[in-house]
């Protein structure tokens, strides 16, 4: 599976949808292998293909915002419908199940969305570094359409990397109003009072995201990172415990949350568990590499001053030139 969409599925999601289309193809194989000739293989494949289709819409669906679900399923629902009909009539199956590849991609033209355009471009300037143009371009889209909460979280985005923080806030706090429901804005909001370093202010907006998502691996990261720096070690240590086990999405995640596990157990007195995780901190030396990188970018600006800090003294952990009694300081 291509690592960007791993990142953006998350390591559930990604292992779900992974063994969907594994196992899914090896009872196709398996059938074939042993049922060769039969008049009934044909409409059996058919059903598996369809139950595959459906699986992966599940999964997508499940984590796309509501603005692009139902484009999802303008698109995987003929496709559903053609492949159905191959069921049902296996005679025209191989027509059928052309039929509805040929939807599938055909729908990514048919069905693109002004929207989308708008996102690209705002995009391109950001890549650009030109922070005005894109908030401009999303500034457009707003009023164009005000009620979507996915407009007002991107353009926060850009008013945080642009260090527009009072800008950032008002649009999240607005995402709260459009969907109360959602995580999406507490964390945003957790996010950006912590990069301001009022974590007590981020605190509860934090537990407020992680309630309304308890298995997102995000908000119970972030948590622990907020409790961290608060010193609240229990917590910290349950909450990014938690977030282990739902499981981060890359070596970048896991480094930070092995050394803040280890910093909480040494505030407990946990000595012999805060230097397990320093073990398991020695996995992580590609995350290392990928927050070098990361924190090189212009756009990095907002993660420095929270993030850079504890960055170094993983790698001195890792180097050699800090030992476990760092955390006394």
């Amino acid at each position: 599976m291509p690592r960007e969409l791993a990142n953006w599925l998350g390591p559930q999601r990604s292992r779900l949808l992974s063994g969907l289309i594994l196992g899914g193809l090896m009872v196709v194989v398996l059938l074939i292998a042993a049922f060769s000739g039969e008049s009934w293989l044909s409409r059996v494949i058919a059903l598996v293909f369809w139950l595959m289709l459906a699986g992966v819409s599940w999964i997508v669906n499940s984590r796309l915002p509501d603005r692009s679900r139902p484009q999802l399923w303008r698109s995987a629902g003929p496709a559903l419908g053609l492949l159905a009909w191959a069921v049902i009539l296996p005679r025209q199956g191989l027509f059928f199940a052309g039929a509805s590849v040929g939807w599938l991609v055909l729908s990514q033209f048919v069905l693109r969305s002004r929207v989308r355009m708008e996102y690209q471009a705002a995009i391109r300037h950001l890549r650009h570094n030109e922070f005005d143009q894109a908030i401009e371009v999303m500034a457009g889209l707003i009023e164009a359409e005000p009620l979507d909460p996915e407009h007002y979280r991107f353009r926060a985005e850009l008013y945080r990397l642009s260090n527009r923080v009072s800008l950032a806030q008002s649009d999240y706090e607005r995402m709260i109003d459009l969907v109360p429901d959602s995580s999406a804005g507490y964390m945003g909001l957790a996010e950006v009072y912590a990069q301001t370093g009022e974590f007590e202010k981020a605190y509860p907006y934090a537990v407020s995201a992680l309630e309304r998502d308890v298995q997102n691996w995000m908000s119970a990261y972030n948590l622990g990172m907020i409790e961290d720096r608060l010193s609240q070690a229990a917590s910290a240590i349950e909450h990014l415990e938690s977030a282990l086990k739902i499981g981060l999405s890359s070596s970048r995640y896991l480094l930070l949350t092995r050394l803040w596990l280890a910093r909480n157990f040494y505030r407990l007195g946990d000595h012999e568990a805060a230097l397990r995780q320093l073990e398991l901190l020695r996995n992580e030396r590609a995350g290392l590499q990928d927050w070098h990188l990361i924190l090189s970018s212009d756009q990095a600006a907002p993660l420095r001053g929270l993030l850079e800090p504890d960055v170094q003294l993983a790698e001195r952990l890792l180097d050699g030139s800090a030992a476990l009694d760092v955390f006394d300081h």
